[in-house]
């Protein structure tokens, strides 16, 4: 407990809650990263966007136990996309997914689900507006 003690003090120096993110994600360089796929979740944020977020722990190198989160958003404009791309990489996993699996963004996560704990190399791009993109390459 002494160690929470000391971490709970450097917080209470550097870090003003008013001010400060409590967020710790660092963006990553771009790279090849061998990785888990931990689970697959659906988000909404206060403007009503969905998507379908794949969370990825780093297994090797500099950056284990680090985590990339690779995004699939569901607006008109990507609607169509994104199940295609999702359908294919539920296919390159060796799974399956049954149309049913679509009525929401819910029930989509939970099918999708079933592909975590499955390893894959993960290929972070950066385009010129800044965003990451990511190519998954399942491990077999």
């Amino acid at each position: 407990m002494d160690e929470l003690l000391k971490v709970a003090e450097l917080s209470m120096e550097k870090f003003n809650p008013a001010t400060d993110s409590a967020e710790n994600f660092e963006k990553l360089p771009d790279a090849d990263y061998s990785c888990l796929l931990e689970e697959v979740t659906s988000r909404k944020n206060d403007k009503g966007t969905e998507w379908i977020s794949l969370k990825f722990s780093i297994m090797q190198g500099d950056y284990v136990d680090k985590v990339l989160f690779a995004n699939y958003y569901f607006t008109e404009k990507t609607m169509l996309m994104n199940i295609n791309k999702l359908r294919k990489l539920t296919y390159d996993f060796g799974y399956g997914i049954p149309v049913e699996s679509f009525r929401t963004l819910d029930t989509l996560a939970e099918a999708l689900n079933n592909m975590a704990g499955n390893q894959a190399t993960v290929t972070q791009t950066t385009n010129k507006n800044g965003f990451s993109n990511y190519k998954i390459t399942p491990l077999q």
